[in-house]
């Protein structure tokens, strides 16, 4: 991501992959669960994994973007230790 270096961030993942919208559903439910039930929740991308255990207080944001035909969204929760 640009800027990376000026932002200070230490650490990057990402996933991507192709699924049904059922299934994508299922994936976000299960990170939800996850983070109501211990506060964590673990995903993987093949190569790595990552931990994600975020504070209490937290943003939540949601991106969209259209181009053309295709849209994308992103969910983002953001927090301090």
């Amino acid at each position: 991501m640009f800027g990376q270096e000026r932002l200070g961030e230490d650490i990057r993942f990402e996933k991507e992959n192709r699924s049904t919208l059922e299934e994508a559903a299922l994936h976000l439910e299960e990170i939800a669960a996850s983070l109501r039930k211990q506060g964590k929740t673990t995903v993987e991308n093949g190569k790595e994994q990552i931990t994600l255990s975020p504070s209490k207080d937290v943003r939540v944001s949601l991106e969209y973007v259209k181009k053309g035909k295709h849209h994308k969204t992103g969910f983002y929760l953001e927090w301090k230790d």
